[in-house]
């Protein structure tokens, strides 16, 4: 199995994965659940160490896709320069959601200890990581824009139509104007 080919397989985990965790925290952070605020912190926790494999992939990937014909040297580097970012900003949030998880009673929460000797997290902790979350969801689905760039022409307006399209649209043209010609000699006979 090629690395590129594990790289494209694993960047869905974050890009889906994050969106995923951001519904699951807004959920804990509605209901004033701390258990889903919990799972929501884990998730993003989990998603970064995701994230990092997913970025290391990519470089490997890079190496193997990088010599095939029609593949843009520049469509890999702004992947590659926006990955940073995302990779950041994931990177961020999950901190800032392992530090929430760890100091709130994440490890009580996983070893199935009643919430009363646990401590309850704070909002603004909730607020910061949705917010950190969205960017990072942002941030990944630019990237993963970018990223097909590289291989689906249909992203920035490679895909040539095919020759029968070609052919239909021409014989439809045609007979549009013949239409309109025919149209254009009966109107004095009214």
């Amino acid at each position: 199995m090629e690395i590129a080919y594990l790289h494209l397989i694993t960047n869905h985990i974050p890009i889906i994965g994050v969106p995923f965790a951001l519904f699951i925290l807004a959920i804990g952070l509605i209901r004033k659940n701390d258990a889903v605020k919990q799972l929501g912190y884990l998730m993003f926790s989990l998603l970064a160490v995701a994230t990092i494999a997913v970025y290391f992939l990519g470089q490997g990937g890079e190496d193997f896709i990088e010599e095939l014909p029609g593949v843009e040297h520049d469509a890999i580097e702004d992947h590659e320069e926006f990955a940073v970012f995302a990779l950041a900003s994931v990177i961020i949030t999950g901190l800032v959601a392992l530090f929430g998880f760890i100091r709130y009673g994440g490890i009580s929460f996983l070893f199935g200890k009643p919430e009363s000797e646990r401590q309850s997290a704070p909002g603004w902790l909730g607020v910061v990581v949705l917010l950190l979350g969205l960017l990072s969801a942002a941030t990944l689905g630019y990237t993963g824009r970018l990223g097909g760039v590289i291989r689906h022409p249909e992203f920035h307006g490679g895909v040539q139509p095919s020759a029968s399209k070609e052919i239909e649209k021409t014989e439809s043209a045609d007979r549009d104007d013949e239409d309109e010609k025919g149209r254009g000699r009966n109107r004095g006979d009214r």
